[in-house]
């Protein structure tokens, strides 16, 4: 029995990776992750937008609404894949195919009608869904929420292929974690922890905090920065922390990564989650029970993840430097804030848990396999 999970870079992957840690449980599936997208001119405006200009995103965004437009989009993929993805299916004669990007959906939605494979499409944004991250001829279009559903119909997607499931994350963030192990793994100390995560390509709106967190005199403070893929973040970092270091005696600890596939270990140390609202790292801080805030995401695509945020009591949102400064200083001396989202994070994170679930048993029954 064999699944093909055809994705893309950034938080696509995230979600095939996603896919692929529950699909694992399946006796006899064997799974394959595909990566064949290669637009450099497309992946460029969105890493420059990802790190220096997320508002810039929502005019190409709502543009792209237009039905003319999205039909140009969608026959480009289908011009620039079809050969390639044909002969990947030919070859690998697949099961299941699972979509975590909507790049492959046309070639699919064309070919399913006249094959035996099932297909599944997981739409890639929760609240903010654009019309091209449907399938219509997919066997289940996968979301978050009721969102999924009213979009989808709007779309004309029949109801029946539509199915609320929470969000995909890895199985890590939804297991227990042996914090103390974890802290000695890499010398993190025994602290109140706030995480600043950039995403996979380290959006910048973490260097305006820099001051205010430097400046802090809390000696039980540490502060992790995940930069992703952004060198020039780490560099920025690492320089601002030895200049402020000259004239904060007590200035908190800090450790410095790039990209790691280890996040679940340093969320798991935290104690507060702080970034960019992607739906991948906040679903992740919550499936773990941590307080996230947003301080900044991409126009267009990501602006329902604030409004999710607020309506589900995941945390905050406080994308104005100054806003997000007095936050997180309310939050370190006044620490007892944090308790007030638990509930909210254990409702979601199981939420999440369900997702994974629902996904293996679709899977297991498209298959005839028992669990």
């Amino acid at each position: 029995m064999k699944i093909l999970i055809f994705t893309a870079i950034t938080g696509h992957t995230s979600l095939a990776q996603a896919a692929k840690s529950f699909l694992k449980e399946i006796p006899g599936a064997r799974i394959k992750i595909i990566n064949i997208i290669e637009d450099r001119f497309a992946w460029g405006f969105y890493k420059a937008s990802y790190r220096f200009l997320p508002f810039m995103t929502k005019i190409p965004y709502e543009i792209i609404k237009n039905g003319n437009f999205s039909e140009i989009i969608r026959n480009y993929f289908l011009m620039k894949y079809r050969k390639k993805i044909l002969n990947i299916l030919k070859k690998e004669k697949p099961d299941i195919v699972i979509s975590t990007y909507f790049g492959y959906n046309p070639v699919l939605d064309e070919i399913r009608p006249i094959s035996k494979f099932k297909f599944i499409n997981v739409v890639s944004d929760p609240v903010t869904i654009h019309p091209l991250l449907f399938a219509k001829e997919a066997d289940y279009n996968f979301g978050f929420n009721h969102y999924v559903v009213s979009v989808g119909k709007q779309n004309g997607v029949n109801k029946n292929k539509i199915v609320q499931t929470g969000w995909l994350v890895r199985k890590e963030f939804l297991e227990e974690h042996d914090v103390e192990k974890i802290r000695k793994r890499y010398g993190i100390e025994d602290n109140f922890t706030l995480l600043f995560c950039g995403g996979s390509e380290g959006n910048n709106a973490i260097i305006m905090l820099l001051p205010s967190l430097f400046l802090s005199k809390h000696k039980d403070l540490q502060i992790i920065f995940i930069c992703g893929n952004n060198k020039g973040l780490e560099k920025i970092i690492k320089q601002t922390y030895a200049m402020f270091k000259a004239i904060n005696t007590n200035i908190p600890n800090i450790i410095v990564r790039g990209f790691t596939k280890n996040m679940d270990d340093f969320i798991a140390v935290s104690d507060v989650v702080v970034g960019k609202a992607g739906p991948n790292l906040l679903f992740e801080s919550v499936s773990m029970k941590k307080p996230f805030i947003a301080i900044s995401h991409i126009s267009g695509q990501e602006d329902g993840n604030l409004e999710l945020i607020r309506k589900y009591n995941l945390g905050w949102v406080a994308e104005e430097p100054a806003k997000a400064a007095n936050l997180i200083k309310t939050i370190v001396e006044k620490r007892w804030i944090l308790k007030k989202k638990k509930s909210s994070l254990e409702k979601v994170a199981s939420m999440n848990l369900q997702a994974g679930k629902k996904l293996v048993d679709i899977v297991s029954k498209s298959l005839n396999v028992k669990t």
